[in-house]
């Protein structure tokens, strides 16, 4: 996966959790149906995800 790539998909994960988080924000009735620890780990890890592909460094094509 080239670095070009790898932030693109960084940046539409953001995107993604920037929508998710208006969306969120103005409809509190829609929750999940499991406890907080299991939604904050699920946060944790897509952002972790997220800045892994951002700011991974990768080989240089020779």
């Amino acid at each position: 996966m080239t670095k070009k790539i790898s932030r693109i998909i960084s940046a539409v994960m953001f995107a993604a959790a920037v929508l998710f988080s208006l969306y969120a924000l103005n409809h509190p009735e829609a929750s999940f149906p499991w406890g907080n620890a299991i939604t904050y780990t699920l946060y944790g890890v897509y952002l972790l995800v997220m800045v892994v592909l951002a700011v991974a460094p990768f080989e240089r094509k020779r």
